[in-house]
């Protein structure tokens, strides 16, 4: 990606927030004076493009080789000679980072080494403010048991998605950041009009990617109402081209009371229970409408039962779960009636 030098910093920190830097290398200028080439993650380049440009600065796309540094330092390599050889085997190797909070899932009986393992977390990555140790989701609203490990005593934060700007407390809604790209992923697939049901939304991730890049309308049902008020606070937050309703409802009484055949899409994300509301949902997207569903599988992927009335084309691996388990995305279409 190349961009005029008097533009370079500032073009870098918005596609460091954005997560598309290619990690561990570092820009160099052009061959043609004034400007600099900015190493951009693989495929990403097009979605760079539009996000400098919606911010004002004009860049080109061009093929380059960058270095990548292999000298990157893990935080648990900070940890050896700091805890027990016996204790950094069962620290885990990864944790997420969610804007200026970092969350690690720390066993219980390691929680002592908490301090220690945050501080090597925030050294490696300055823009972590707090770091809290976590158990797995649980619950209605899928939240996380979160305990503070170290740093400030803040639980509220800002994160950046591809330029989506997304308000949470990592302790009130559930907010999964390894999905970023899915959230990118399917607001590509969306048209200009569509009126999009987002099921179990939470904090909206999918439908302000959409309302970023579209001029739809997305409809994002929740149960949890502090997921509603940060959905708001982020909705104000970003320059939209589309729309987002904030709906605070559980889905069931919200699929009870939509009318038949409004939505040209859905997006169903509970993965352990996503293939239960399929006739419902089904029901109120339209003709050749397209449902994205979310579920939990193992090394075979989910085969629903479908109705007559809707076919699968596409099955993805999204993510990993669990050892040998995995969330799989289904593509379905709703078939029209002969």
């Amino acid at each position: 990606m190349e961009v005029e030098k008097l533009c370079a910093e500032r073009a870098i920190r918005i596609l460091r927030d954005s997560e598309l830097l290619l990690p561990s290398a570092s820009a160099k200028s052009g061959r043609t004076s004034g400007v600099v080439r900015v190493p951009v993650r693989d495929g990403l380049s097009e979605v760079a493009a539009d996000i400098l440009r919606s911010s004002g600065i004009p860049s080109e796309l061009c093929v380059d080789v960058f270095k990548v540094s292999s000298r990157r330092v893990r935080f648990t390599d900070l940890l050896k000679d700091v805890v027990p050889g016996s204790v950094l085997e069962r620290i885990p190797r990864s944790y997420q980072q969610i804007g200026g909070v970092a969350v690690i899932h720390l066993p219980e009986d390691l929680v002592n080494y908490g301090s220690v393992v945050g501080e090597a977390i925030a050294r490696v990555s300055p823009s972590v403010k707090a770091v809290y140790a976590s158990s797995t989701t649980e619950g209605e609203f899928r939240t996380r048991k979160l305990r503070k490990i170290w740093g400030e005593d803040i639980a509220e934060t800002v994160h950046v998605e591809y330029g989506v700007k997304v308000v949470l407390n990592v302790e009130r809604v559930y907010y999964n950041p390894t999905l970023s790209y899915e959230h990118w992923r399917i607001s590509e697939e969306v048209s200009d009009s569509e009126v999009v049901l987002d099921l179990f939304s939470g904090i909206g991730p999918y439908s302000l990617h959409i309302a970023f890049k579209r001029r739809a309308t997305c409809f994002a049902v929740d149960s949890n109402p502090w997921a509603s008020i940060y959905l708001a606070r982020s909705i104000a937050l970003n320059k939209l081209r589309g729309r987002v309703v904030p709906v605070l409802s559980r889905a069931e009484d919200f699929l009870e009371l939509a009318g038949e055949n409004y939505f040209t899409r859905a997006i169903v994300d509970l993965p352990h229970r996503s293939l239960d509301y399929l006739g419902s949902v089904l029901r109120v997207v339209t003709c050749g409408g397209t449902l994205h569903v979310y579920s939990v599988s193992g090394e075979e992927p989910p085969a629903p039962k479908l109705p007559g009335g809707a076919r699968l084309v596409e099955v993805r691996r999204v993510l990993d779960y669990a050892p040998r388990k995995y969330v799989y995305g289904l593509k379905i279409v709703k078939l029209c009636a002969q």
